[in-house]
């Protein structure tokens, strides 16, 4: 069974730091995650198909989807974002907790030990806890997400 769609923080599993998107205004940028989830750190997971287990994550700031390069893994080893959406399988590792990659290809998210604003990385498996993620859906009642207009972020 794949994921609900939905709003989350999407949280490594073996440090807990969030998943972030900078606030720039170009594709590209390295994703990261850090400690302390905020309005950056929201991402609506929506089914790409029907069934399919593979799903579009997206910022709930910025008009940026998170993407990747599966051709071109060697020089551009971790999600980015992207204009473009890009399909991700998101797979049931646990109550809450998933593995995520890339369709077809043993090609999965993994945080590297560091400080906060570490890149995810896209490496094969090798069963270690920093490729694991804890989905942890936000109360869009309680939500403080924040969206862009003209360059100035404003709390909804």
């Amino acid at each position: 069974m794949g994921i609900e769609p939905g709003l989350y923080n999407i949280n490594n599993g073996n440090n807990n730091y969030a998943m972030m998107m900078y606030a720039n205004n170009a594709e590209n940028i390295p994703i990261v995650c850090v400690p302390n989830p905020n309005g950056q750190t929201q991402f609506t997971v929506e089914e790409s198909g029907k069934g399919t287990n593979r799903y579009i994550i997206k910022s709930d700031v910025f008009k940026y989807n998170v993407g990747a390069a599966p051709d071109n893994l060697q020089k551009q080893d971790y999600p980015f974002t992207s204009l473009e959406e890009f399909e991700w399988s998101i797979e049931p590792a646990g109550t809450d907790l998933y593995k995520i990659h890339i369709p077809n290809m043993d090609a999965y998210w993994f945080l590297p030990d560091g400080p906060s604003e570490t890149r995810i990385l896209i490496q094969g498996a090798q069963g270690r806890p920093a490729e694991i993620w804890k989905m942890v859906k936000v109360d869009t009642k309680k939500s403080k997400s924040y969206r862009t207009h003209g360059g100035k972020i404003y709390l909804r």
